[in-house]
């Protein structure tokens, strides 16, 4: 009975323990809101979990994630009032955004266009470094926003581009600051999440200037899945170079529904479409009917090309044949990866490509113009 007794004292002291522990992210909000909604996304999967909803007591709100031990990238969002639809939409384009680190603590204050986070020694050193940053930033988003603005306008690509390098001289300057805090401090963790701010090509020096205690630590997936993005983006950058009006489309070999070799060279004559798509976009799968009608209507002069991205050939095949899908169907190879050659940004993206082998055009997106300029073309 005494054993008993005691070890149910234990239960009970482990039981008041846990819950007496800090949660990783908490804070208090000036929102005329009731409901958090709560994105996240493990870093060391990339898989984004579902969609969490917390209720707001006088703007206070506490959570942990799934999993205490991995780094997340997190937004939150304050859902308007019942009926505020133009409230929703802002807020979902301008979440809280903050990455939870295992061990730390984020705690939020203010509002979603003005808020801190502060909380444990990371956070706290994340805003000093931020701060620093902040009139550097401002001038970045100035810029930026200036940028998209000329664009919108259709202003002379010469005035864009001078406003383009001050943009690039500021990031620059950003990204030094940011390289000169992690040289002198390897051995905090917040020098990794740091490297989001510098520029892709300095990404991977700036990783190689921790100390293996950082780089063999907790958050080593987190930076080195930036440094992939940011080398993604430059080899993307780099193709978008070669995909331009009347140069020779890349070359490659991909395997058809029957694992046979296909080579593009072999329609070489033909005006060819490269559909680039995947079973799991909505888009693709909703352009589908408007394939099939350009399709009926072109297929003597055109060889339409089908090529399955970030799928599996299981998925893959069972997508064409539930919609069917009478033109030719390729899957992407990672070892080619076609749709980094063609600098394929979004899916759905479509090249045409003239029967000498030189582009016509590139567009991206589930675009009505595809189809009117393909008719054009073929006029």
């Amino acid at each position: 009975m005494k054993k008993l007794i005691i070890l149910g004292l234990f239960i009970c002291i482990v039981c008041v323990a846990e819950a007496s522990k800090p949660y990783q992210v908490s804070g208090k909000l000036k929102v005329p809101s009731d409901t958090l909604l709560v994105i996240s996304v493990n870093t060391s999967t990339g898989v984004a979990s579902k969609l969490d909803t917390l209720a707001l007591q006088d703007g206070t709100f506490a959570f942990n994630m799934p999993d205490t031990t991995v780094v997340y990238s997190v937004g939150l969002i304050c859902k308007p009032l019942a009926g505020d639809v133009n409230g929703l939409i802002a807020a979902m384009f301008n979440p809280i955004r903050l990455i939870v680190v295992p061990g730390e603590r984020a705690v939020v204050t203010g509002e979603a266009g003005n808020y801190q986070i502060m909380g444990s020694e990371f956070y706290q050193n994340l805003r000093s470094v931020e701060n620093q940053l902040q009139s550097y930033q401002q001038e970045s988003n100035r810029l930026s926003s200036r940028v998209a603005e000329m664009e919108g306008r259709g202003d002379h690509v010469d005035l864009i581009n001078l406003v383009r390098d001050s943009l690039k001289l500021v990031q620059n300057e950003i990204s030094e600051t940011v390289i000169t805090y992690i040289k002198n401090n390897p051995v905090k963790k917040v020098s990794a999440a740091l490297i989001s701010y510098v520029v892709d090509e300095k990404k991977r020096a700036a990783f190689d200037m921790l100390d293996s205690s950082i780089k063999g630590g907790v958050m080593a997936t987190y930076a080195l899945t930036l440094i992939k993005m940011a080398e993604k983006q430059m080899a993307q950058k780099k193709a978008a170079a070669k995909i331009q009006p009347r140069m020779p489309a890349p070359q490659f070999t991909l395997k058809d529904l029957h694992g046979k070799d296909v080579h593009l060279a072999d329609f070489r004559g033909k005006y060819v479409v490269l559909d680039f798509w995947g079973s799991w976009c909505g888009w693709c799968i909703k352009g589908i009917p408007d394939m099939k009608v350009s399709y009926a209507k072109h297929k003597d002069k055109v060889e339409f090309i089908g090529i399955a991205c970030n799928d599996t050939e299981k998925k893959w095949k069972a997508a064409v044949e539930e919609h069917g899908l009478p033109w030719v169907q390729l899957i992407n190879d990672e070892n080619v990866n076609v749709s980094l050659m063609y600098a394929v940004s979004g899916y759905p993206s479509k090249c045409i490509i003239d029967p000498e082998g030189n582009i016509v055009k590139m567009i991206s997106g589930e675009d009505p113009k595809f189809y009117t300029f393909l008719d054009n073309l073929l006029k």
